[in-house]
């Protein structure tokens, strides 16, 4: 699958890119910094520095009152790193996401080598 990255960029982009939504564990450091994410079976450690931006969008919750409900801002929290599962592997780039609708955070794009 192709796609445009979002967010910001991180130098240049790869053009071998694979769109997904699905969860990701990802263990942060004490400061709240990504360290490592499980993806596929594998261990990928955060390498270099991590770029973090967040979104506001509207949310309209519904209300049973005669008003029909409020709207409310959601602020979505995101990362992008590189990270590789060891020395000699290869170097994916990494996007992740935090919504707070969801439980966890999500997996939303990998770019980097093909044959992810």
């Amino acid at each position: 699958m192709t796609a445009q990255p979002s967010g910001p960029s991180m130098g240049t982009p790869s053009t071998d890119r694979q769109t997904l939504d699905e969860p990701a564990a990802v263990r942060f450091t004490g400061t709240g910094v990504p360290l490592a994410l499980r993806w596929r079976g594998s261990i990928w450690q955060v390498i270099g520095e991590p770029m973090q931006w967040s979104s506001s969008n509207s949310w309209w919750e519904p209300d049973t009152t005669p008003l029909g409900g409020s709207g409310s801002v959601i602020t979505t929290r995101s990362w992008r790193f590189r990270a590789q599962t060891g020395p000699a592997s290869p170097v994916l780039e990494f996007d992740i996401s935090a919504d707070p609708r969801w439980q966890g955070w999500r997996l939303h794009r990998v770019a980097g080598p093909t044959g992810f």
